[in-house]
């Protein structure tokens, strides 16, 4: 049976029937098209993707419909049973319509979905041979406990370096380095790291005593 996790609550603990699921597809394409002047061609530029819909169709097994509106809103974690080892980041566009819940025990959810897709199974690591299991680059977090200048290195390049007193935090996403909840962005230089899909290797150039990584794999 097809079921859904939302914000870490799975549809058939709420009594909810989960109708169909959508199909498993790429999001759409952001670009912008160039015509030139004297040319019959028409160039493309690729502008990376956007969030896109997806309606998923639900039935109510109880008398519960207050119970499932109030779970089924604003942001969270999507999961579904067609891809269970990978969540998707997504709001909910609009309310559900409580009176055609009520009168026929069903209901359309309109999820608005991020173009990415993440790993539900991942952890921070201290292993400094990393593995973005996805199919595009990642943006990992990194924490790096040591002192003084550190120069930090992807696959042998350095990509930043970074000043450390305690520890620094590269949210590589955010594009911010923390000390907790103090931005540290003046004490780095660089880029934030990224990730390839496959084996990353992540050595550094300095005093570093321990080294924490959530890879973030993503796939499209």
């Amino acid at each position: 049976m097809s079921y859904l996790i939302f914000n870490d609550i799975r549809s058939d603990d709420m009594g909810v029937i989960i109708e169909r699921l959508p199909p498993i597809v790429k999001p759409p394409l952001r670009y912008n098209l160039i015509e030139l002047d004297g040319n019959s061609r028409t160039d493309v530029e690729t502008l990376g993707y956007k969030a896109y819909e997806k309606i998923i169709p639900i039935g109510f097994k109880e008398d519960n419909v207050d119970y499932v509106l109030n779970w089924l809103t604003g942001t969270g974690k999507l999961i579904l049973s067609n891809e269970p080892d990978k969540y998707y980041n997504v709001f909910i566009l609009e309310q559900i319509d409580y009176v055609k819940a009520l009168r026929y025990r069903k209901a359309d959810v309109p999820f608005l979905i991020q173009p990415y897709k993440y790993a539900v199974h991942e952890y921070e690591t201290t292993s400094t041979a990393l593995i973005n299991q996805g199919n595009v680059d990642c943006f990992p977090l990194i924490t790096i406990y040591g002192s003084g200048t550190v120069d930090v290195l992807v696959n042998s390049v350095e990509v930043c370096t970074v000043t450390i007193d305690g520890y620094i935090t590269l949210d590589c996403e955010e594009q911010d380095a923390k000390n907790g909840t103090v931005l540290k962005n003046r004490s780095m230089v660089g880029k934030f790291p990224v990730f390839a899909p496959g084996l990353n290797a992540l050595t550094f150039n300095g005093t570093v005593t321990q080294v924490t990584t959530l890879v973030r794999s993503r796939w499209i």
